[in-house]
Formats: structure tokens, C-alpha cells, sequence
């Protein structure tokens, strides 16, 4: 790759991120960076959006404002707080790391490649990304949006698992050994906001006189779009149970497997459907088991799960163990997002 192509593209995209860089709770001036604040954003922007994200980290750098708070804290706290923003093997990846922090890096966050790559939920793209960001290290860091940039300017018309070695070998290439980590935060925005993957905006894109795809015409055959697989589908019954004192029941989930240690109403195991016939439901206990109207939808990253909700009133609060929290409570409670869903179609059917 030519020196000055290289020059020419990296002064192009930092002249327009000074101008048009977005003010995100997590961004600091390099001056001023804190890499433990940079771990814990970057974790909570794995797979999941800018916006989804932003209230997410206020609350918990407001409860664990450094590694020591975090590690000293219990996981099902931190658990309660991830809760529904998904992907809750990070939220236990933070808490495992933040302890291996203070035991082996007097809870410095590691400056070096290969030693922060050893650690709990931290990949390449994280790492490059904590070394660039956090430290202003040259670094390769490849996400959706730096890929699709470095896709269309190259005019790589190959699937992205093909060439993913090679674009990560590029980032690394591209990227300046001066103000490293505001480059690469150009990139994701500038693929965020502008080489976005359905219609670009070109005529207003800082590097277009270097995108190969846009002097081609082919900006709209780049990346090659992968068939999307058909999620299988699962099924299962939910219970809401209320007490007579007008508490409704809810448990622990297991600390491994989907939502782990997350708050949820009890149901049946969450099994793929294997005939049309319908199954008798199981309930946890003798009752008045009455059928809500309806059904909840629900997917996750490889699955959709279907659920068909029923309700018992008037329980004895001692005859099933567990949490007790007042009805008119559970709006307050940190949910996953699927056993919001639970009370909501409850709340909208009954009473």
C-alpha cells in the first residue's frame, strides 16, 4: 500500500472526525483517557448499538467507577444491572476480569497486546481497540463499520470471512502512528454516519476520491450480503404466579447458559417443536392455572423462542419459595428484556 495513499486517507478522515465527531459519554480527549472506561464501553458495544448502550454505561461507571469497585462487587448485582442489554456473558467476562486485574495488574488495565488478549472476553477487535483508544497505540481494530470502509475503498468484492486476516493486517496498515486512537474512532464514525451499509452518503464521504467502489459505481455490491440463515424455533410455557397478598414470584436463572443469574418467572425447558400436536403444560404446582391471551415472540442471536403465558392468583406465598416482589413493583425491576415482555402481555390481558 502507497505511503502517501496512506497518508492522504488518514489526514482526510481525522480532518473531518474534528468536525463531525459524536459526543459519546465514553470519549475523552487522549489527554484525559481512562482505560478502564474504555474496557468497559467497548465490552458493552459488542454486538449491540451506540444508542442501546449510552444509559447502560452511565449507570454502571456510576456504580463501579474503577476495576476495585467492579471486582469487589457481587455478580448477580452486575448481572441486575446488565440486564437487558443483552449478551450477558460479558457482564461475567467484566466481573472475571476486573478480579484478575487487581490479583495480577494492581488493577491496571495491560498496555500490551498479548497480555490483554489473555484475558476474559477480550478478542482482537477489543484489544486493538483498548490499545488505540485508551493507550493512542498503532493497533489493528476491525469492527462492521472499519470493515465496510475498508471493503468499498479497496473494492473487495469477496465475502468478509475470506478476507478477514487480510483486513485485519490493512487496519493495522492504515492507521497512523499519530493520534492512532482518534483515527481509528473516525472510522466508526465515519462508517456509522456516513459509508453506511445501506445507502451511503458519497457525495458528502471525506475519502471518496480514494474508494474504489464509489469511483466504480459498485458501492451497493460491497460488502457481498450474506444469506440470512432461518432461525430455528423453540417453545416453552411461562408462569406468573401472584400471591394473595398481590406479589408476584420470580427466580434465579442458573449462573451458566442463556441469562445467566438474571431474574426471571419460572417456565417449562425451552424445547425445539417436534410435532404439531400440542403438549398438555406442566405446571410447577397444583392451582388455578388459567391461559393468557396470546403469545410471546422472542429471538435471540440463534433461535426465536415462542412462549404461551399462564397465570395462578391467590397462592400462598409460603407454599412456593422463592423472591416475592410486590405487583406493582416489577415495572421497577432490571429485567431481561424477554421477561419485560412476560409482564407486559400479562398486564394487558388481565386486570
Amino acid at each position: 500500500m502507497k505511503l502517501l495513499f496512506k497518508h492522504n486517507l488518514s489526514k482526510k478522515i481525522l480532518i473531518w472526525y474534528d468536525k463531525n465527531k459524536r459526543d459519546l459519554p465514553w470519549r475523552m480527549d487522549i489527554k484525559e483517557t481512562n482505560p478502564y472506561k474504555t474496557w468497559v464501553s467497548e465490552i458493552m458495544l459488542q454486538q449491540t448499538t451506540v444508542e442501546a448502550v449510552k444509559p447502560y454505561y452511565h449507570k454502571f461507571i456510576s456504580k463501579w467507577p474503577s476495576v476495585k469497585k467492579l471486582a469487589d462487587s457481587e455478580l448477580e448485582d452486575i448481572m441486575d444491572s446488565w440486564s437487558g442489554l443483552g449478551y450477558y456473558s460479558r457482564a461475567k467476562n467484566l466481573h472475571k476480569t476486573a478480579k484478575i486485574l487487581c490479583k495480577e495488574y494492581d488493577t491496571k488495565i495491560p498496555s500490551n497486546y498479548e497480555e490483554l488478549i489473555r484475558l476474559p472476553g477480550i478478542g482482537p477487535y477489543t484489544a486493538g481497540a483498548i490499545l488505540a483508544i485508551a493507550y493512542d497505540k498503532k493497533a489493528p481494530v476491525i469492527d462492521a463499520n472499519i470493515e465496510r470502509i475498508l471493503l468499498r475503498v479497496l473494492g473487495i468484492k469477496k465475502s468478509k470471512d475470506k478476507v478477514k486476516k487480510q483486513l485485519i493486517k490493512i487496519s493495522e496498515d492504515f492507521c497512523p502512528k499519530k493520534r492512532s486512537g482518534d483515527y481509528v474512532q473516525a472510522m466508526m464514525d465515519l462508517g456509522s454516519m456516513v459509508c453506511k451499509p445501506a445507502k451511503p452518503l458519497c457525495l458528502v464521504c471525506p475519502i471518496k476520491k480514494f474508494c474504489h467502489a464509489f469511483n466504480k459505481n459498485i458501492v451497493d455490491e460491497i460488502p457481498i450480503k450474506k444469506q440470512k440463515k432461518i432461525k430455528k424455533i423453540r417453545e416453552a410455557n411461562i408462569f406468573f404466579i401472584i400471591s394473595d397478598k398481590n406479589k408476584v414470584y420470580l427466580k434465579r436463572r442458573p449462573l451458566s447458559g442463556l441469562l445467566p443469574g438474571m431474574l426471571e418467572f419460572p417456565s417449562s425447558e425451552w424445547k425445539g417443536k417436534s410435532s404439531n400436536k400440542e403438549e398438555e403444560p406442566v405446571f410447577p404446582f397444583k392451582g388455578d392455572w388459567q391461559p393468557v391471551k396470546g403469545q410471546i415472540n422472542h429471538t435471540f442471536s440463534h433461535f426465536q423462542l415462542k412462549l404461551k403465558v399462564y397465570i395462578c392468583e391467590n397462592v400462598e406465598e409460603k407454599k412456593v419459595k422463592g423472591i416475592w416482589i410486590q405487583k406493582s413493583n416489577i415495572v421497577d425491576l432490571e429485567l431481561p428484556s424477554l421477561m419485560k415482555k412476560v409482564y407486559k402481555h400479562v398486564f394487558k390481558y388481565v386486570h
